[in-house]
């Protein structure tokens, strides 16, 4: 069985790990993202207050998988933030820097969960729109909508169908471009430890959304991937935590 909900906002900002002073974003959440918001929606104690880069909720995410679709076209706000100045405590507050910011404008994504302990919690919290913390899309500040769509049974994927979600490159995958047409591709994170070290990363394949919501992305071989039929979509699943 596999628990699905979309979530939007306004804007969105998943900031890639290689930008300081110009903050630009993943155009989607990566794995490490959605860990959080799984954990923010239950309410696991990251425990960052007795140690900053303490991220203890990776220990309840063993065992879980999910997968990631876009149903919204994947549009860009490019501005200049205001920022305090603020080095240390005789710093004069009322000086600001302008900091670049790349937000993902009006995002819309389906996730989808399956396995682990957190399951079950996860599936009453979603069912009675009951968040422990505020949902948002990366920044504090991109606070984001729930949809819960419901729990289904993963079937038996057709072989020949295209993928709605976001593709995982496992090892021994062979990308159809010519039935995909224009394809992406991203090297994002997907695991942290609990002191917030990544732990791996993949390279990842998507088609851009049109207005008719998620398109389709074809393989001509699957390898390693694990992948399944779920509410009429193709899914593509990332390897569990």
């Amino acid at each position: 069985m596999a628990l699905v909900f979309d979530i939007e906002g306004d804007m969105a900002l998943f900031r890639k790990p290689y930008t300081t002073t110009s903050m630009v974003s993943y155009p989607f959440p990566p794995p490490t993202a959605i860990a959080g918001l799984i954990a923010g929606i239950i309410g696991i104690d990251h425990e960052a207050g007795q140690d900053a880069k303490n991220a203890r909720y990776w220990e309840k995410m063993r065992g879980v998988q999910v997968a990631i679709a876009l149903l919204s076209p994947i549009r860009w706000i490019n501005t200049a933030v205001n920022l305090m100045k603020y080095k240390n405590t005789n710093a004069d507050m009322s000086e600001h820097i302008q900091v670049k910011h790349q937000l993902v404008k009006k995002p819309c994504y389906r996730i989808y969960v399956q396995g682990g302990e957190i399951y079950k919690t996860l599936k009453q919290r979603l069912e009675r729109e009951e968040f422990i913390y505020t949902p948002c899309l990366g920044a504090a500040y991109a606070l984001a909508d729930i949809k819960y769509r419901g729990e289904y049974e993963a079937a038996k994927a057709e072989m020949d169908s295209g993928f709605n979600t976001i593709v995982p490159g496992y090892e021994g995958l062979e990308l159809d471009i010519v039935r995909s047409g224009a394809v992406f591709s991203e090297q994002i994170p997907v695991q942290m430890t609990v002191t917030r070290r990544l732990s791996h990363t993949v390279q990842v394949y998507y088609a851009q959304a049109g207005k008719a919501g998620s398109p389709l992305l074809y393989l001509r071989n699957q390898g390693a991937l694990q992948s399944n039929m779920i509410k009429g979509e193709k899914v593509a699943w990332f390897n569990a935590w």
